[in-house]
């Protein structure tokens, strides 16, 4: 029986090709975990003649009515800002590409901060996305 200190010393090499399995293993069940749902992503919104139009993408095949939500923020300054109204909501049904989402809002000159959630339209709704956009209107 060999004792500790003169049994064959670990070689270095099998050890950097068990990191690299343990990390690629990890890899793969992150990307399994995280995959296989509707993309949905929201483009910066545009004010046009006192309407907030924002265009949603969407990559499921399927055509689920959420609820999209604006908060709207002037910046009064580098710390200060000011909630345009109260929260926006309207209830949309995305289809697969783009769908446009309006949101009617007397706007001034400025710069806005646009929060805008999207929601499945539920009894208890699930946040799918939530975005911060900045605008600036002349």
């Amino acid at each position: 029986m060999k004792d500790f200190l003169d049994r064959d010393p670990v070689n270095p090499r099998n050890i950097l090709i068990g990191g690299l399995l343990v990390l690629l293993a990890g890899l793969i069940i992150i990307l399994f975990l995280f995959s296989g749902g509707a993309g949905i992503d929201a483009d910066t919104p545009v004010y046009d003649d006192g309407v907030l139009k924002t265009t949603i993408s969407y990559s499921g095949d399927d055509s689920p009515d959420v609820w999209v939500q604006y908060n709207i923020f002037r910046q009064d300054g580098m710390f200060f800002s000011t909630q345009i109204g109260g929260t926006h909501s309207f209830k949309e049904t995305l289809t697969k590409g783009n769908t446009l989402s309006e949101c009617p809002v007397e706007l001034e000159a400025g710069e806005y901060k646009i929060f805008l959630y999207i929601s499945s339209y539920e009894d208890n709704p699930k946040r799918l996305a939530g975005y911060i956009r900045t605008i600036q209107i002349a």
